[in-house]
């Protein structure tokens, strides 16, 4: 049982984790070095089971403290590192990273059999997903500890392999990237409308980039690229991530026509279908897990599996053409 936790990083991410930990009774401290980050989450905040402070050193007595920094590498590792030193050798200690390999930052925990991914998607503290992966060297009994204690906090939490950008991201990211390349023949506002209308998805794909962050998502795609072919970042994505204000406008749009509707349906029902296919392929999850993280996760209205098992193989293999063909 998680009676005291910390959370460490007062970002969107973090704060969300923060505030859903709270609002299920359990005392919570907020870690940041910069003190505005802290005021902009205690503004919107006003659980008294929640505090905030700059000082690592007050989580010394937590059960519980989870990393939810920027995602990279090696800011993650630092602060791990400091994790491992302000809290108890009986602590557990999680990572909330979405792309990088547990296995990459066990070796900055001290005593990484306690050491676990526990990623929840975003917002944190309305998304009902929460993956958890264990590494290496984590102990049995701390997963279970873990995925008992997240199901006790209304999280529908799924156990998942230690693989690139593990299962949520890995599959929605191609469907991301793909909705940015169909910007050679739709503007945002189309694309977002044709999803919503035709495919059923209540938020279209530069919604969610703007909900997310540009920056995070082209730096979760840019991690998925070691997996080769279909899991290439859309330079469309990564180029306007580098702006000093990426987010996308999403203008209203009128009718759209029978042929770029069609174009856009297809090719990001591809998308949708080649990453299902292949996490099945290498069982890194069980069916039913994938389809739960596909609707109650991303919103979609076909999970995967059930798009897999829904077309016959002709139409799967043209969609699966289709998209990699785009690559």
């Amino acid at each position: 049982m998680i009676n005291k936790a910390a959370v460490v990083g007062a970002g969107l991410m973090g704060s969300g984790i923060a505030r859903h930990m709270a609002s299920q009774g359990v005392q919570v401290t907020l870690v940041d070095t910069n003190e505005e980050q802290l005021a902009r989450a205690a503004r919107v905040n006003d659980n008294p089971d929640l505090q905030y402070t700059t000082d690592m050193a007050t989580i010394n007595a937590v059960d519980y403290v989870i990393e939810a920094v920027f995602e990279n590498l090696d800011v993650k590792r630092l602060v791990l590192s400091q994790i491992s030193s302000a809290v108890s050798p009986d602590c557990l200690i999680a990572t909330n990273t979405s792309s990088l390999l547990i296995g990459d930052l066990e070796e900055a925990v001290t005593g990484p059999n306690r050491f676990i991914g526990v990623h929840y998607n975003n917002p944190a503290d309305m998304n009902p997903v929460v993956e958890v992966i264990p590494g290496g060297q984590t102990e049995t009994r701390h997963t279970d500890a873990i995925l008992k204690w997240l199901r006790s906090t209304e999280k529908l939490a799924v156990k998942c392999k230690d693989t690139p950008c593990f299962i949520l991201n890995r599959q929605s990211l191609p469907y991301i990237n793909e909705a940015s390349r169909c910007l050679n023949i739709a503007t945002p506002g189309e694309i977002d409308s044709v999803v919503r209308n035709r495919l059923g998805i209540g938020l279209g794909p530069f919604a969610v980039m703007n909900l997310v962050g540009l920056p995070v998502m082209a730096t979760a795609s840019c991690n998925l690229e070691v997996l080769g072919t279909g899991y290439h970042a859309a330079p469309e994505l990564q180029e306007r991530s580098g702006l000093d204000t990426p987010d996308w406008d999403i203008e209203d749009v009128g009718d759209i026509s029978k042929d770029k509707t069609s174009a856009i349906v297809k090719r990001l029902r591809g998308a949708m279908i080649f990453p299902g296919k292949d996490i099945l392929a290498q069982g890194l999850c069980s069916r039913d897990d994938l389809h739960l993280i596909c609707k109650e996760a991303l919103g979609y209205d076909k999970s995967s599996p059930e798009l897999l098992e829904m077309f016959k193989p002709a139409v799967t293999a043209e969609l699966l053409e289709i998209y990699l063909s785009h690559q």
